[in-house]
């Protein structure tokens, strides 16, 4: 899971629908598929 853990500034800071956007925006920039 990509969330707060690779973005402690954001840790407790975003909610979970910015969290899922910013791992939306990880698979598209790396290409990453599940």
């Amino acid at each position: 899971e990509i969330s707060s853990a690779s973005h402690p500034f954001y840790t407790g800071k975003q909610t979970l629908v910015d969290t899922e956007g910013r791992v939306e925006k990880f698979r598209q920039k790396y290409g990453v598929r599940k």
